[in-house]
This record gives structure tokens, sequence and C-alpha cells, in this order.
């Protein structure tokens, strides 16, 4: 998961992020054109079949009329004259059947215009198991005089009627198919019209059959009259569809990659506000993803590591250490000092106290920005440390990051004083710190710049070095130096005899906890002191 959190974080995969995310969106859009087209070809399928059952419609509900126009009208003796005047008077009717016939069991004795010879039809080809009806389809009406025709012949309780051919149909589209049926119950059927074959192929598809191309790549649909008399199945190839619609489907395949274009590119823009650092960071804020790093603080006068200034990492989402110049700007601006800083109080405190030993007495930096400058507040914050005063001493560092209000900030840093809680002013030489500040606050102690101790011999900011450290001691303050990288530095710093604390790599870089105590419990050399760096 962290690798995958990783590709969506760093900015390096930002082109193959929003390629990937145009490629999806295509896909998704192309899918959702296919089910519009596949709509669109049902839709042409229902209304095709619909068109061709309209007649069958038709057909079927006049031969019902007369079937039971038949069965009421018909009782006169079979064959004799009052019998044809009946079967007369039906054919008269507005339903297109004119041709009646007695048929008792299957033999013809008599039609509508004269008696017979008998002419036996021999077994029905179809027995309708909803009606009872005897079916003899396309049969020859030679028996009837009429040599040339043809018509299906329909009966029921020895009262039969000629059903004429119908004239054949023609889809409206060129890539349609189709097959008319006569369905004689069930499972019986007989093809009427198109193209033979597709009705039995359509009835195995299923459900799905109407919708997706799952038999030889074609799409099959398959409708039936309500009493399901007669049925029409339809039937588009795929390829065939795609040839007749080739020039708008290419137009769509474009206006696709266009629309998946600008999706895609919202995504894009959604995701990289979402997994930005700030909203990141935001999203994460919590005690769980705070680290506390200790840089030692060494004193000039002992010898010996006096304190520690207490540095803060935030573990990413992919895991990595991020380094408190990247968010600090983000917690200033969001006004998230004070909670960060309960964060690192209270983690700082269950490690140092949980792992220094007891007889070690340490002085313990925090940072704050001037915004925080409150002593009721801090004094809150820090409270463990107060009933820890026998082990440590919290000691404030004001990051000159905005300007100080100079009597509000007297008023808290004596406030904090006589409650034991020391403040220093921090990276004195930078930012917003100055003289005026130096001169009138009651602070506790001043730390240089790293800026001045890491200053190349011979520069300006190194020739400043000594006036600032001399400044500094001027107004009362004690000094610490950060940045010392040398000994060379270290020796110079040391000469002055007005600086009682230093840090900086030569010390140690700021490391874990385990590895800061080890720092206390065995002293090294100075060119020994390279901890590890953990964040």
């Amino acid at each position: 998961m962290p690798k995958f959190v990783s590709l969506l974080i760093d900015r390096a995969h930002e082109r193959y992020l929003g390629f990937a995310l145009w490629s999806a969106t295509l896909i998704l859009v192309l899918l959702a054109g296919g089910a519009l087209c596949t709509e669109f070809v049902a839709h042409t399928m229902r209304a095709e079949a619909e068109r061709l059952l309209e007649p069958r419609a038709r057909l079927q509900h006049n031969i019902v009329t007369t079937q039971a126009a038949m069965a009421a009208q018909l009782v006169d003796e079979p064959c004799s004259p009052e019998f044809h005047t009946a079967l007369r008077d039906i054919a008269f009717l507005p339903d297109g059947l004119n041709e009646f016939l007695y048929v008792p069991n299957g033999v013809v004795k008599c039609s509508v215009s004269s008696n017979l010879r008998p002419f036996d039809l021999g077994v029905p080809d179809a027995r309708d198991d909803r009606t009872g009806a005897a079916i003899w389809y396309d049969r020859p009406l030679g028996f009837l005089g009429r040599h040339a025709a043809q018509g299906t012949i329909i009966a029921i309780d020895d009262f039969g009627l000629v059903v004429p051919a119908q004239p054949a149909e023609t889809p409206m589209r060129d890539w349609v198919q189709f097959e008319a049926v006569d369905r004689a119950g069930a499972s019986a059927f007989h093809h009427r019209d198109g193209q033979a074959g597709l009705y039995a192929a359509g009835g195995t598809l299923g459900i799905l059959g109407s919708y997706l191309p799952l038999h030889d790549g074609a799409f099959f649909a398959t409708s039936c009259l309500p009493d399901g008399e007669a049925c029409v199945t339809t039937r588009v190839a795929l390829a065939d569809f795609v040839a007749a619609h080739l020039q708008v489907l290419l137009l769509g395949v474009l206006v696709c990659g266009m629309l998946a274009l600008g999706i895609s590119g919202q995504l894009h823009n959604l995701l990289r506000r979402f997994w930005s650092f700030e909203a990141r960071f935001l999203r994460n804020f919590n005690a769980r993803n705070i680290i506390c790093t200790y840089q030692p603080v060494l004193s000039l006068v002992t010898g010996s590591i006096h304190g520690c200034e207490v540095l803060v990492r935030w573990r990413d989402v992919d895991g990595s250490i991020v380094y408190p110049d990247q968010f600090l700007p983000i917690v200033e601006a969001r006004g998230l000092g004070r909670q960060l800083t309960r964060f690192v109080a209270s983690r700082a405190y269950d490690e140092l106290s949980s792992s220094v030993p007891v007889q070690i007495r340490l002085q313990v930096n925090f940072n704050i920005f001037p915004s925080d400058l409150d002593a009721a507040w801090i004094r809150d914050t820090f409270k463990m440390f107060e009933a820890s005063e026998c082990r440590f001493d919290a000691v404030v560092e004001i990051v000159e990051t905005d300007q100080l209000e100079i009597e509000h900030a007297r008023r808290e840093i004596e406030a904090l004083r006589r409650h034991g809680i020391k403040t220093h002013l921090d990276d004195f030489g930078t930012g917003y710190s100055n003289i005026e500040n130096l001169a009138r606050l009651p602070v506790d102690g001043v730390k240089l710049d790293r800026s001045f101790a890491m200053a190349a011999d011979g520069s300006l900011m190194f020739r400043m070095l000594g006036n600032a450290i001399e400044m500094i001691h001027a107004a009362g303050h004690k000094v610490t130096v950060e940045g010392v990288e040398t000994e060379a530095r270290l020796a110079m710093i040391k000469a002055t005899g007005q600086v009682e604390l230093v840090q900086g790599y030569l010390i140690s870089r700021p490391v874990e906890i385990a590895r800061f105590v080890q720092l206390l419990v065995t002293p090294a050399r100075a060119e020994q002191r390279r901890p590890y760096l953990v964040a």
C-alpha cells in the first residue's frame, strides 16, 4: 500500500498517472458509449419486431373472431343449403378470410361455395395445445379448385378456415435480420417469414441474448404476441452494425476520447488536490504521525551534554519522514501551532521519562511560534515537565517567524519565569529578531542562528560571529550557538569565554531517543559523536 500511495504523491509519476487516468476514463466512456449503442440496437430490434408482428396480430384477431362466428352460426346440417348460406354470411365479414370448410376428422367434405369430393388432409402439421385447433401449414388448395394457391388450414370442432399466404415482409434496416414463426404450443413452431433458424438460435441465449453479443458475435431479441401464437426473432450482427455506422462510430470514438480527456483532467486535478502535501498533512495531522528527535546540547562549562532540543518530524502517508521546513508553514498558517506543541510535548515527555536514567537531569528545549506565547497555555501544555522538575527543566524557544509585541511578550515571559519555565530567543540574527528584542525582553537565553557558526572563514557572517556573541552576552543573556560542525569552529567559540552552550552536527545530529540516551550514558570524543540520523 505505501508503494502505491507513493506513486500518487510523487510528482515524477504525475505524467504516468495522468495517462493512466485518461486510459481508464476512456475505457469507461467507451463502455458507456457501447451501452448506449447496445440500447439503440435493442430498441431498433424491438421496434422492428413490433412492426412485423402488427399484421400478424390483426390476422390472429380476425381468425379468433371468425372462429367464434362459425361456432355460433353453423348450426344447420353440414353441407346443406342452409349450411352453405351461413358460411357465405360469415365470408362477408370484413376480416380478409373468405374460405371456410367442413372438415370432420381432417377430411374436407364441403366449402363455402360447394360440396366437394371428400379430401383427406392427412395428419395435422401441428395441434395447438391451448385451443385444440388442428393446423395444416401451407397446403396446396387445388382440391378447392385454386390450383395456384396455398393456404394454412385451421380447424376447430370440424369447422375450418383457410388463411391465405401472407405477403413477405422486409426489415426497414438492411443490417437487421428476422424470422417470423407461428407457435402451436410451448415448444412447437413453424417458420413463416424471414431467415429460417433465427428463432431457434435466439431461444438458446436466455435473457442476456437481447443485450449482449453472446452468440456468433450478434445481438438477438424475440418478441411474441400476448397469446404467444406468433413470434418474431430479430438478429443484428455486430460486424453488420459497425459497417453500417462506421463513420458515426469513428466520430463517437473521437468524442469519447475528448470527453475522457476532459473528465480525466478534472479527476487528475482532484487527485492532485487530494494528494497534495498540504491536504495529506492536514488529513493525517495527529499524535500518531508525529516523531520526536533529540539534538544534544553540549555545555562548554562541564564538557558534557546539558540537554537537548526536541525537533519534530512528521510521517507521511507513504511512510517517509518529512522535515519541519515543509510542514511548519502549514501549521502556522492554519493556526495548528498549539496542537502540534501539545503532540510534541506529550511524545517527548513519554520517551524521555521512560528512557533517560533518573539520576540524569536535563534541560529540554521546545520551539513555539510567537503567536503561541501565552503563559497559561504553555504552563498547561508542559505541566508534566513541571511535575518532574527534579529531572527535566523545560525551556521554551520562541521562533521569531513573526513580529513580537514587546509588552505582551514581556508579561508572558515573566509569568513563565515565576512558574519555573525558562524562555530563549531562537535563531537570533534572522527573521524578525532584532536588537530591541534582545535588550528589552527578560529572556533567560538567546540562541544564535546557525548561519553564523556555519559561515566560511573570512566571510562577513564569520566576522560577525564574535560580535553577535558579545552583543548577546552584554545584554545579560546566556548564549547558545547552534550549527557547530568543526573542531576549529568549536575551539574559536569556546575561546570567547562568553558561550555556555553549543549544538550542531559536530556534537550530534538529531537522533531517536535510544541513540540520544546512548550519548548521555556513554560520553564520546567530539570526532566520534556521529550518531545515526533517523530523520
